[in-house]
């Protein structure tokens, strides 16, 4: 071999070699652990799943004015998408009605006895409390107010009182 062919031959190696892995070896599947979880920014309502666990989903943020607007949310309830996942609504058509203020909020539930015992009455309460708490931050100007913040009371207007709540009561 030639001295002028040797170093065009050592760098095509060293180029090929350098192409094959730079020693880097295959470490197969790592788990990365479980997804984020935690409050997000925006607004999000809360649905059922079947396994019985509250799931927030983002929406657009619509023009809301007040929390009760959610209310028309949930009673639209899950995507079709989000159907297929399993995800559901407890919050039936009827005249929700909330009151208060600021960090303080109650609603009442239509022609309903609520029991604390009832997975399905504290389901129910979690979809309003998660909901109308993000719906409150939302609507907070100043940017102040984390759905933490905000305490919510589900009455039945038949009878019976869940809360007041906050929201990460419901998840887990």
């Amino acid at each position: 071999m030639s001295r002028t062919r040797a170093p065009l031959c050592c760098a095509a190696l060293g180029l090929s070699l350098l192409a094959a892995g730079c020693g880097v070896r295959s470490t197969g599947v790592v788990d990365g652990g479980e997804a984020a979880s935690g409050l997000t920014k925006g607004l999000r309502i809360y649905f059922v799943s079947e396994t019985g666990r509250l799931e927030g989903v983002s929406r657009p943020t619509p023009k809301i004015t007040e929390p009760a607007s959610v209310i028309k949310l949930l009673m639209t309830g899950p995507t079709e998408g989000e159907r297929r996942t399993g995800l559901t609504t407890l919050i039936t058509n009827g005249p929700y009605d909330v009151t208060g203020a600021g960090d303080e909020l109650a609603v009442r539930v239509p022609d309903t006895v609520l029991d604390p015992a009832s997975v399905a009455d504290r389901n129910l309460a979690g979809q309003l409390v998660c909901s109308l708490a993000r719906a409150r931050s939302v609507l907070d100007e100043d940017g102040r107010t984390r759905p933490d913040d905000v305490r919510v009371t589900v009455r039945g207007e038949a009878g019976g009182r869940l809360g007041p709540y906050v929201c990460s009561d419901f998840l887990e």
